[in-house]
């Protein structure tokens, strides 16, 4: 796996790549960028390209971006500056939102779209837990199916407090309110024309199976895959199940 660093209209990005074949792109949640063994997997077939988004790990941040649009336009711009013309999208969590976003408007960019535990809606019947408010323990809770299996917590140093509050920072500024979805998204998901597979962990506690149901019903020609045993990271905790519905789904939609 190949680590560099890339300029976007000036912004220096982190970026991880591995792989051959067709370009795939995935977005990262909340939680950070980090090369889980789900993409290790896809990599076996696609072409792989992980950037960290601006505010976290070793990216620029931009403290005067303040919508999910930002973000859009700024991935946008990374495919030219990658000279990527169509990708295969996937994004977990807040990358899912970003995702559906960037699909929604420039799905001709795309050559299919994969949610992975996606944010981006609300369902009052079935909300989003806060994860501004919950301690790590209980979060780990809810992210796992079996818990025990989650890692254990990187040492404390200075360094890693500054990027991690650096990221908290990026977050509530795109997703504190309104709280992780935007209220227009719902009447937008019918636009997107790419081929798009809704990938949920059956025990995700932290965006209920709900959500992806919906984005199943609001996507035209949507396609849900529900992991058994997984929380809601797909790839870090079901990555072998995970990475191969992927597969198979862009192998007989988009291949």
């Amino acid at each position: 796996m190949e680590e560099r660093s890339l300029d976007v209209r000036g912004t220096r990005v982190h970026l991880q790549v591995e792989g051959d074949g067709q370009p795939l792109l995935f977005l990262h949640g909340a939680g950070g960028p980090a090369w889980l063994p789900g993409l290790a997997r896809l990599a076996q077939r696609f072409r792989v390209y992980a950037p960290a988004h601006p505010g976290f790990g070793q990216s620029d941040a931009h403290e005067d971006w303040d919508s999910i649009d930002d973000f859009v336009y700024h991935y946008l711009d990374l495919l030219d500056a990658l000279e990527l013309d169509r990708v295969h999208l996937l994004g977990a969590s807040l990358g899912g939102w970003l995702a559906a976003e960037l699909a929604v408007g420039h799905f001709h960019r795309l050559r299919s779209l994969v949610l992975l535990d996606a944010a981006g809606l609300w369902l009052d019947e079935a909300p989003m837990a806060d994860i501004f408010m919950l301690p790590p323990e209980r979060m780990t809770q809810l992210s796992w199916h079996d818990p025990s299996k989650a890692p254990a917590a990187a040492p404390s140093t200075p360094e890693g407090m500054v990027v991690q509050a650096r990221a908290r920072a990026t977050v509530a500024r795109i997703a504190w309110n309104p709280y992780f979805h935007n209220p227009k998204l719902p009447g937008r998901l019918g636009r997107i024309q790419a081929p798009t597979l809704v990938v949920w962990g059956a025990s995700d506690g932290v965006i209920p199976l709900a959500h992806g149901e919906r984005y199943q019903q609001l996507i035209p020609g949507a396609e849900l895959a529900v992991i058994p045993e997984c929380g809601h990271s797909v790839l870090r905790e079901q990555p072998e199940r995970g990475a191969q519905a992927i597969q198979d789904f862009l192998q007989r939609r988009a291949g």
